[in-house]
């Protein structure tokens, strides 16, 4: 069954199914989502969980294995899959629907995945989950859906705002919800409850110098070097972890790809920054990049970053700073052939 996130909540107090597929490009709606879904299931017994990521290559034999492997204290199991792209590959597709029918009251499966295109979701192995368990397709929220979202947000942790000071706080984030959840912790350790002011906002939600990763990806896009590199250097003196930052880079190129591969397919520019909804704040610095870049050079910079990601978590040698100097290196300057 389809599943959107307001109602996972609801939808898990009904019934706790078999297995759940999280797909979408907002990673904070995304991983808000897991959460639930884990801590429904460990309250419902499942206290035991494998988790497998495609980033650092699956071996699905041993996932297979796992699937096979309850303990024989009776402890329910979930096999946790993260995946890089909508498409595991032949041998990952048909694990995964070998796993979907061993599947029982002690086994549960979660996968989580990027945006799924139309192809993928014509699979077999996506449809499986509609059929047999929960699909929760996660969409960016649009200029409209924003505040309502972050009216939300603030009431659950005991906050109030006017409507103007709640717009306010959009136009500050931008559409970046990590950014907004984060604001809206920060304003409630200000006031802990209560009304919060247009003051509020501006002493909390500053413009000062302070740099974030947000603030980064905008001055790469736009093709500022020298800005980038003095916000680098700001976040990595803060402590900032480097995978947030790659993090950050490759969500942002992964968008990119798919926005130039539509360009040279010959899509409208306009047309496709309202299907891939993209924030009217944004889209000439994003339109800037795209017109400084063919698509082979994003593909070539995810790879980098990937690369990076890896150096980051400790599994090859590598300077990582060094890494995401180069991406930013190669994605503020001009590669596009005259």
């Amino acid at each position: 069954m389809k599943i959107t996130p307001a109602n996972l909540p609801f939808e898990l107090k009904k019934k706790l199914l078999r297995c759940y597929l999280v797909s979408g490009d907002e990673h904070l709606l995304v991983q808000e989502s897991l959460d639930v879904l884990k801590r429904v299931s460990f309250n419902a017994g499942f206290s035991v969980r494998d988790s497998y990521d495609q980033s650092q290559s699956l071996d699905w034999q041993e996932i297979l294995s796992a699937s096979n492997n309850l303990s024989l204290f009776s402890e329910k199991k979930i096999i946790e899959i993260r995946l890089t792209s909508g498409k595991p590959g032949r041998e990952g597709i048909k694990s995964i629907i070998e796993l979907v029918g061993r599947l029982n009251e002690d086994l549960m499966l979660i996968i989580s995945a990027p945006k799924l295109d139309k192809a993928s979701l014509a699979t077999k192995w996506c449809q499986l989950f509609q059929s047999e368990g929960g699909f929760i397709q996660v969409w960016p929220l649009n200029e409209n859906e924003l505040p309502i979202w972050l009216k939300k947000r603030m009431q659950a942790v005991g906050l109030t705002a006017k409507k103007e000071t709640i717009l306010m706080l959009a136009d500050r984030v931008e559409g970046n919800l990590l950014a907004a959840a984060q604001a809206i912790e920060k304003l409630k350790l200000y006031l802990d409850k209560g009304n919060i002011s247009d003051a509020d906002i501006q002493k909390v939600v500053s413009d000062d110098s302070r740099y974030d990763v947000y603030k980064l990806i905008d001055s790469i896009l736009i093709g500022d070097i020298k800005i980038s590199l003095r916000i680098l250097l700001s976040l990595q003196n803060e402590g900032m972890d480097a995978i947030i930052v790659i993090w950050a880079l490759n969500r942002e190129l992964r968008l990119l790809s798919k926005l130039s591969f539509s360009v040279d397919s010959g899509m409208n520019q306009n047309e496709l920054m309202r299907n891939y909804r993209i924030w009217t704040s944004r889209q000439n610095i994003v339109l800037s990049c795209l017109n400084r870049h063919q698509t082979k050079d994003f593909h070539i910079m995810i790879k980098a970053c990937t690369n990076a990601d890896n150096v980051a978590k400790g599994q090859i040698k590598g300077e990582k700073w060094q890494l995401i100097r180069n991406i930013i290196l190669s994605l503020s300057a001009y590669n596009k052939a005259a």
